[in-house]
C-alpha cells in the first residue's frame, strides 16, 4: 500500500456521466485516506519556555493510553546561556508489559543559545498508564541558564 498522495484531479469532472464520483476523484480520496491513516495522531503536548530549574517527573498531558505504539518527539534548546557552564538532560519514562522503562538522552552542555537537541523514539506503552518527563539541570555562574522544552506524543497507526 502506497502512502503517497496522487495529484489532486484539478481538471477532472467531479461526477461521471451516471452521476457517480469520477475515477480520478475516487483515486485521490482513497490515497488521501491511506495517507491520513499512516500518520500519527497527536495525543499529548508539552510546551515550556524560560525554564531555569530541574523538572521533577511529570506526566505528559495526554488522553488515556491504549496498549499500543506511540511516538515521542522532543526539542530542548538553551534560550539563555549561563555565565560559566550549564547542563540540561531529558528523561522520558513509561510502562511496558508492567515494567517501568526510561530513555535518558544525552546532556545538552553547549551553553550557547544555539545549543539544541531533538530526538524521536517509539514507545510500546501499557494501557491506562502515562508517559512522563523529567529534566536534570545545572548552571554555574551569576547568570543562570534557561531552556525551552517541547514534547509531542503521538499514537501510531
Amino acid at each position: 500500500m502506497s502512502h503517497q498522495l496522487v495529484p489532486v484531479p484539478m481538471r477532472s469532472k467531479v461526477l461521471d456521466i451516471l452521476g457517480h464520483l469520477s475515477r480520478d476523484l475516487v483515486r485521490f480520496l482513497d490515497s488521501l485516506r491511506n495517507w491520513l491513516s499512516a500518520t500519527g495522531r497527536q495525543i499529548g503536548d508539552v510546551a515550556l519556555t524560560a525554564q531555569s530549574a530541574a523538572i521533577a517527573t511529570t506526566d505528559v498531558p495526554a488522553t488515556t493510553l491504549d496498549a499500543t505504539l506511540y511516538r515521542a518527539s522532543y526539542s530542548l534548546r538553551i534560550t539563555q546561556a549561563a555565565t560559566t557552564s550549564s547542563s540540561a538532560q531529558l528523561t522520558l519514562g513509561w510502562t511496558s508489559d508492567s515494567v517501568s522503562c526510561a530513555q535518558t538522552f544525552a546532556a545538552v552542555t553547549g551553553n550557547t543559545t544555539a545549543t539544541q537537541q531533538s530526538d524521536v523514539i517509539v514507545i510500546a506503552a501499557d494501557s491506562a498508564t502515562t508517559v512522563t518527563y523529567a529534566v536534570a539541570y545545572s548552571s554555574t555562574g551569576a547568570t543562570s541558564m534557561t531552556y525551552a522544552l517541547d514534547i509531542r506524543l503521538e499514537v501510531l497507526p
